[in-house]
């Protein structure tokens, strides 16, 4: 159990290496105001976990995880995109780190696992090399498969010698000797005095001074722990601590008969246990921040949420833009209609209006000529009526069954069936009532209509009373609501 209170602090210099590596620092491109909220965060709680102050750390640590899952990738530009993932890693990095420190370790390996993906292997290697190191650890201590163990501590080492980190080589191998390999204590001590004679990593003279403790080599243990000192006033106490512990591990075994020296002994192992318990106890508080299950549900949660939102908000949009494509197409496709429409009305008008014109002038010929003829009778003038001539009276202006039938075709054509549904929708129109319906959607006038239907202004004026009686008795001007119809039924 000690040797899991002090299993982080080894790693103090070397965190403090990998926090003032470039590849930890960003660019200075303007961001958003939440991504420079989420870097300030993250700073804030790596500046806490470096002075040993985990709570605060996990605190500013976790308002930054927040702040960063808040942000919409799509409103970032391409170079703040990159920099959001990478802080994001980073920030999942120290969280493990913190979560470890407070011996969650289980936690400690969900978050490294997280960060894994996020880091750049180029620009984040030292930070992707500590990753699976202490993924590798922490799937160690909590009793994790030993195959993946040692597949994670490989990993570590490839990266560490990719990058040329000879400290960091060293301190993979010594967690593999701890872990994967506890009967090799050769490897374990080599590694563990190069990390601290070489690099300085005061914390690894523990392990120096343990090993030599449990092989019972009194005299090499108590000449390492004239060394182990403190050199960061964050461990001062824990050195303190370490110091006076095996100090009386080493006067026991110098002298097992001193009764004294057993209840020294005695004594710090009490002391130890209440330090362990004490850190049970923040463990389990601190714990109910660490609900990384939990966190990652909400997380994907509110993420789909995000997701579904855009999809509706994409989609409704996509409807609208449709919609008023749909509704211009069917505009301007009404109003070509229309157009052609009024162009088909007025060209029949234009015929049959002409048509009427020549008749009546014809009509006007044979007057004149009648006249004539018998104006020359009066001053005794004998002529006689030439056989082709026949008086106004005989004249045959009117439409018969053929052309009306012709006319009603070419309008019900021109309108696109317009007329075949008129008849079809009120069957009561007669023969009669149709021919004034075509005269009167063609626009002729009350005129031309007695003219080609052989027939009176009054029986006109009857015929459309009929016909607006067979439509609809509420209808004012049947003229004008017999062209709507013809217009407005082809639309629909």
């Amino acid at each position: 159990m000690h040797r899991k209170t002090v299993v982080r602090f080894g790693e103090v210099a070397l965190m403090s290496l990998i926090f003032l590596t470039p590849g930890c620092r960003f660019g200075s491109s303007e961001s958003s105001e939440r991504l420079q909220e989420a870097e300030q965060y993250y700073q804030m709680g790596t500046s806490s976990n470096h002075a040993s102050h985990y709570e605060e750390s996990t605190y500013y640590l976790k308002q930054a995880e927040d702040a960063l899952l808040r942000i919409e990738p799509s409103e970032l530009r391409t170079e703040d995109l990159a920099r959001q993932k990478q802080l994001l890693g980073l920030t999942w990095f120290h969280l493990g780190n913190t979560s470890e420190s407070e011996m969650l370790y289980d936690i400690a390996q969900e978050y490294y696992k997280k960060s894994v993906p996020m880091l750049d292997p180029e620009k984040d290697a030292l930070f992707l090399t500590c990753a699976y190191r202490d993924i590798a650890r922490t799937n160690a201590i909590i009793g994790g498969n030993m195959d993946s163990t040692r597949f994670w501590f490989q990993k570590a080492a490839v990266f560490s010698d990719s990058i040329g980190n000879k400290m960091l080589s060293e301190d993979i191998a010594a967690y593999y000797y701890q872990y994967c390999e506890p009967d090799n204590k050769a490897g374990l001590l080599d590694a563990c005095r190069t990390l601290a004679e070489q690099y300085g990593v005061t914390t690894r003279y523990a392990e120096i001074i343990g090993i030599y403790l449990a092989s019972g080599q009194t005299d090499s243990a108590a000449y390492y722990l004239q060394y182990l000192q403190p050199k960061d006033s964050a461990y001062t106490y824990w050195f303190e601590q370490s110091y006076a512990y095996f100090q009386s591990k080493i006067l026991h075994q110098q002298k097992a008969s001193d009764e004294a020296y057993e209840e020294l002994l005695e004594l710090y192992d009490r002391k130890i246990e209440e330090l362990q318990r004490d850190a049970g106890a923040r463990t389990y508080a601190l714990s109910l921040h660490y609900d990384v299950a939990r966190e990652q549900q909400l997380a994907e949660e509110a993420r789909r949420e995000r997701q579904w939102q855009r999809t509706v908000s994409v989609i409704l949009v996509l409807l609208l833009a449709l919609t008023v494509t749909l509704m211009i197409v069917l505009w301007r496709y009404w109003q070509q209609r229309r157009r052609e429409q009024n162009a088909a009305i007025e060209a029949l008008q234009a015929k049959y209006t002409q048509q009427l014109q020549l008749a009546l002038e014809r009509l006007q010929q044979k007057v004149n000529l009648t006249r004539e003829i018998e104006l020359q009778r009066l001053r005794g003038n004998e002529v006689a009526f030439p056989k082709w001539l026949q008086t106004y009276r005989d004249e045959q202006l009117t439409m018969n069954k053929e052309s009306i039938d012709k006319l009603i075709l070419s309008v019900d054509e021109a309108l696109d069936g317009a007329i075949s549904r008129l008849r079809n929708e009120y069957p009561q129109l007669t023969e009669s009532d149709m021919q004034f319906a075509i005269l009167s959607i063609i626009g002729a006038s009350d005129s031309d209509m007695g003219i080609l239907l052989n027939v009176q202004k009054q029986t006109i004026y009857h015929r459309r009373q009929i016909v607006r009686k067979h439509v609809h008795a509420q209808i004012e001007d049947i003229d004008a609501w017999l062209r709507a119809y013809v217009l407005r039924i082809n639309f629909h």
